[in-house]
């Protein structure tokens, strides 16, 4: 595959479209990653964040663009600084551009692997076949090209369209063993930052592969702090490798990260350290300075999800002590991830059942309201997070009615 600049001008882009339309722009901001103005690079950056993945979607003109951004990673002017109002907002340093390179080519493969839904390449290339409608198939593709606004709305309703986004997934996965190579030389990286992006990308981007192999001894040979080790091993629970010999590192941090591993669901030691390190939430959270691109917000949503689908309802009283302390962290913003799945499991609520009115709790159930009652934070009535997640649940969304069925009969 061709992963070197001249994709620009070998790739029909108007055959191909984005989020927002045709991508017969993509020339343009491609080309201008490679800029030596910042704000040119800062719009660019910005256009594959948005147009080219939009809020985990993949289209048409992804692969050729992925292709290209992993043809110029090793280009030194990815070295130039790229800013980021929302990391300068919150007082971090302004990155590389290679860095927020390596973390769209892993969004994109997280996006693959979603979206293909555990369908094997075979699958994907029957889906993205569209048979004896090969020629309807054209003139969609035209008319989208040629910017017919009066069809526009019948055009993206048109179920010939399943057959393009199927081929982009396909084109993605064949494309994977292309990106990981062009990401390999920058697991030795002289930058940390950049090898634990590329680290982090590289996990990603296994998930793509049959039986990938994961070699990150490099990266591991060169890893100076707990950032960069975890990353290590947060990339082999991505990529399917074996994390158990790090049940045992004298980090509680690589303990957690290694007891995330699908392949360790069923492992009680793992279930254990997942447990441990949510009884102190906050700490979990700040365990690290550069948080690895693993995690999609705050470090305890990804160990709270992981604990509650390893634990049923005959665990809800091991763990109440784990609810008490998400319960006293969370906020109105946070409610859901910290505490929707593991109040469900003490309810005995099904995950996608609709909810019976809660009436006669048992004296665990009450211990668990009584978390939530206590958390004056909780309680702010300018949103209503919290009263949704309870009317979800069958319970009463006013904090007097809650405290009331929480009390002992």
């Amino acid at each position: 595959m061709d992963t070197r600049a001249d994709i620009l001008h070998s790739t029909d882009w108007t055959r191909a479209f984005h989020a927002y339309g045709p991508a017969t722009d993509a020339p343009e901001f491609l080309a201008g990653l490679l800029s030596e103005q910042e704000e040119v690079r800062e719009r660019a950056l910005g256009y594959l964040n948005s147009a080219i993945l939009h809020q985990g979607t993949v289209y048409p003109a992804t692969p050729p663009v992925a292709l290209f951004v992993a043809g110029v990673l090793g280009e030194p002017a990815v070295d130039l600084p790229v800013g980021d109002p929302f990391r300068e907002a919150a007082g971090a340093a302004v990155e590389p551009l290679r860095l927020g390179l390596l973390d769209f080519l892993a969004d994109v493969a997280r996006a693959v692997a979603e979206r293909a839904a555990g369908r094997s390449l075979p699958e994907l290339e029957g889906l993205a076949d569209p048979g004896e409608r090969r020629g309807e198939l054209d003139a969609l593709l035209t008319g989208m090209a040629d910017g017919d606004a009066e069809g526009e709305e019948e055009i993206w309703e048109d179920p010939l369209l399943d057959t393009v986004f199927h081929a982009a997934l396909r084109d993605l996965w064949r494309a994977a063993p292309t990106l990981l190579g062009a990401v390999r030389p920058l697991l030795t990286h002289a930058d940390g930052r950049v090898r634990q992006r590329a680290v982090t990308t590289t996990g990603a981007l296994c998930r793509l592969v049959e039986e990938p192999e994961v070699d990150l001894s490099g990266a591991a040979d060169l890893a100076e702090n707990r950032d960069e080790g975890a990353a290590i091993v947060l990339a082999l629970v991505e990529g399917g490798g074996d994390t158990t010999s790090f049940l045992a590192h004298p980090d509680q941090a690589i303990r957690a990260c290694a007891a995330l591993s699908e392949g360790l669901a069923g492992d009680p030691v793992a279930v254990g350290e997942l447990r441990a390190a949510l009884l102190d939430p906050a700490a979990a959270d700040a365990w690290f300075r550069d948080r690895p691109g693993y995690f999609p917000g705050h470090v305890r949503f990804s160990l709270v999800d992981a604990l509650v689908s390893r634990s049923g309802s005959e665990d809800a009283a091991d763990l109440l002590p784990v609810f008490r302390e998400l319960a006293a962290t969370a906020g109105p913003f946070s409610c859901e991830a910290d505490l929707r799945g593991l109040l469900r499991l003490a309810l005995g609520v099904a995950e996608s059942a609709p909810a019976p009115e809660v009436a006669a709790p048992t004296e665990l159930q009450r211990a668990y309201l009584r978390a939530v009652v206590d958390n004056d934070r909780l309680w702010d009535t300018r949103v209503a997070n919290v009263a949704l997640l309870l009317r979800s649940l069958g319970l009463p969304t006013a904090r007097e009615a809650l405290a009331a069925l929480a009390a002992t009969p």
